[in-house]
């Protein structure tokens, strides 16, 4: 009998790569955004986390789910209903 091959870990994009993603750069979020390139620089770098109503800017902008992008940023979003 063969084992049953094991589950490959998916891993969560990282907010630098949901903006890749996106097509754009941190500078060009920032400007379409209006949020500081710096702030942008502290979320990217896991150094801050956004405000709930800057997370929803740049959700928006992004075109990915709030819970895409908590989870970029390393939030633990277990339990949380998915996105429909």
């Amino acid at each position: 009998m063969n084992p049953l091959p094991e589950t490959e870990k998916v891993e969560k994009p990282t907010l630098k790569k949901l903006i890749a993603n996106a097509g754009t750069t941190q500078r060009e979020l920032s400007e379409k955004t209006g949020i500081k390139e710096v702030t942008l620089n502290s979320w990217v770098a896991g150094k801050k986390t956004p405000r709930l109503d800057n997370a929803v800017v740049v959700a928006k902008a992004l075109g990915v789910s709030l819970k895409a992008l908590s989870e970029s940023l390393g939030l633990d979003t277990s339990g949380l209903p998915d996105d429909n």
